[in-house]
């Protein structure tokens, strides 16, 4: 197996495991999972961000940066360090930036 596929297997195996021991610990209860996902959410985003960085070595990838970064600010938003009237102007802003990005990204080698 190829390393980026190891490095795949691993992040999901850890991801899945993280998941497995805060369901355990709800069941328990010591913790509250619920609250705890409907605020922390957001970082799904950022894990996929990663994950998708993970499976191509650390090259570039759009995708993977607009996906961290949509789930950075969504979190900062959901922990009330952005206002929430900021979150009205970004959802414009993000369509805006993703139009040019798609229009002005460099093409691939081989393609016309």
């Amino acid at each position: 197996m190829s390393s980026r596929g190891q490095e795949s297997r691993l992040f999901w195996g850890l991801f899945l495991l993280i998941i497995g021991i805060l369901f355990l610990l709800e069941q328990l209860g010591y913790l509250n999972f619920g609250r705890v996902a409907s605020t922390y959410w957001p970082a799904i985003f950022i894990l996929i961000g990663f994950s998708i960085y993970l499976g191509r070595g650390f090259k570039k990838s759009g995708t993977a940066f607009l996906l961290i970064l949509l789930g950075s600010f969504m979190l900062l938003v959901k922990l009330r360090v952005i206002e929430r009237y900021l979150w009205r102007y970004f959802w414009p802003s993000l369509i805006i930036i993703v139009g040019l990005w798609i229009i002005f990204k460099p093409r691939a080698k081989g393609s016309s």
